[in-house]
């Protein structure tokens, strides 16, 4: 339950579904009560939300926020695994015959540099079938190491599959129960997008892991770019800013939760 109620606020956060909340009640003002400078009042509500998300400036903030938190390093040191966080692929469902990817692909080669240049010994593969979303029967561990194998040559002796897991907080207690039955500690190296890794980072300390961060995937420029024509408006923008939003939620609800 508290799983979908989680995917529920993210919905409700997001700008389009907040612009259409807007439109929603405006209507209902002008159709049920005439309350016509309510309604009026609402519509322009809605449409001033959807403008104001998609303004790069807007997205640019509210993602630095998250993504300025943590910085890459070019070396990292050995540790028991690196554990690579999912929601990165698409698999091979019709028409497509081999796993795809999504815009949070730079988690995958971020993780492979980072198992090849630390020495680590193992790679953690963390996403289980999340039915509510996902037409895929296959646990998306599968899936990451088919693009993995395929591109990378990563070998299946190299990987500890964690196939059970539906969001941040189950890839941290479902890892942590892997890597025991591996016989391996608690020492990772997490691999994740920038705007992800304040969260993960969290919840895998509150689950008992010493947690090195190794960010990928970064959505803005350390500094907001100074051409103008890149300030216009975007869907681009509105997108990112989405995805913001998102996270931001996860991280007050998981707070809530007592998960971080």
């Amino acid at each position: 339950m508290l799983f979908l109620i989680s995917k529920l606020m993210a919905v409700l956060v997001d700008p389009v579904g907040l612009t259409l909340a807007f439109f929603a009640a405006g209507a209902a003002a002008a159709f049920f009560s005439r309350k016509v400078k309510v309604s009026a009042t609402l519509f322009i509500l809605g449409f001033a939300t959807i403008v104001f998300f998609s303004s790069p400036i807007v997205s640019h903030f509210l993602l630095r926020g998250l993504e300025g938190q943590y910085v890459p390093a070019r070396a990292y040191p050995p540790a028991d695994a690196v554990v690579l966080l999912g929601g990165f692929t698409i698999g091979p469902t019709p028409p497509r015959l081999y796993v795809e990817t999504n815009h949070a692909a730079d988690r995958a080669f971020n993780a492979v540099r980072v198992y090849r240049q630390s020495g680590t010994p193992k790679m953690v593969l963390t996403g289980g079938v999340i039915e509510l979303i996902t037409d895929s029967a296959d646990p998306e561990a599968r899936s990451m190491f088919l693009l993995l194998n395929e591109h990378f040559g990563i070998d299946s002796a190299d990987v500890i599959f964690e196939t059970e897991s539906r969001n941040t907080r189950e890839n941290a207690a479902y890892t942590k129960t892997a890597l025991e039955e591996a016989g391996l500690g608690t020492n990772i190296i997490l691999v994740t997008s920038a705007f992800h890794m304040p969260r993960s980072v969290a919840v895998f300390k509150k689950a008992g892991f010493t947690v090195t961060p190794a960010p990928a995937g970064y959505f803005r420029n350390k500094n907001l770019s100074k051409k103008p024509m890149t300030w216009l408006p975007s869907s681009g923008a509105l997108f990112e800013s989405s995805i913001a939003l998102r996270e931001y939620v996860g991280l007050v609800s998981y707070k809530i939760m007592g998960w971080i």
